[in-house]
């Protein structure tokens, strides 16, 4: 059973630095009319069956603007964030999938958790490969360390970018800030779109 869940680790990270790779060496990705009100359900099922009903999962929806940009990769970064933010939190704990306008035209999609938090000194470094708040956690929680380089390269190939707060005892909030280049009013009738993949 050891062997098993090593050779699965390590088949996760190698799978991770491929599509690392690959993102550093696109300039563009796919330009689709991403629907991200029912991305946002997508997402809150996948944290639900990750889950296994140990966490309270909300989803806070502000708005029903949608996104251009790449779907699978939108999707891929989303939901990374969802993940870690039921692998970090508490059984018992509360985690917000949220979805709003920003007053420059922009919007962020969030992932706030009432986990165990991160010091200040780490948040610059998150985003770094194979960095680590804590190796025995990130072990514990059969991550890879390359999660939040992905979406970080991801975010930068949609002009957007990544803010993390954060605090110990008080929970964390990952924040992706979206150009308002990006953003795309709600859909009318007649306007074709990338659907959520099924969760």
């Amino acid at each position: 059973g050891e062997m098993r869940m090593q050779s699965q680790r390590m088949r996760q990270i190698v799978e991770d630095l491929l599509t690392l790779s690959r993102l550093e060496t696109r300039e563009a990705l796919p330009d689709e009319e991403v629907a991200m009100v029912p991305l946002l359900e997508t997402l809150r099922r996948e944290a639900e069956a990750l889950s296994r009903g140990r966490h309270r999962i909300t989803v806070d929806a502000g708005s029903e603007a949608r996104l251009r940009g790449s779907i699978h990769h939108l999707h891929s970064a989303f939901s990374n964030l969802v993940s870690n933010a039921v692998r970090y939190t508490p059984s018992g704990g509360e985690i917000v999938i949220g979805w709003r306008l920003a007053a420059d035209g922009g919007a962020i999609f969030s992932v706030r958790d009432s986990g165990l938090g991160i010091s200040a000194e780490h948040l610059s470094r998150l985003t770094e490969r194979f960095y680590r708040v804590s190796s025995s956690r990130s072990r514990e929680s059969g991550g890879t360390g390359l999660g939040l380089s992905i979406v970080k390269h991801v975010l930068n190939l949609h002009q957007s970018r990544l803010v993390i707060e954060s605090e110990p005892g008080r929970g964390s909030t990952f924040s992706c800030v979206m150009e308002a280049s990006h953003v795309l009013p709600p859909e009318s009738d007649g306007i074709s779109r990338a659907e959520a993949p099924a969760g």
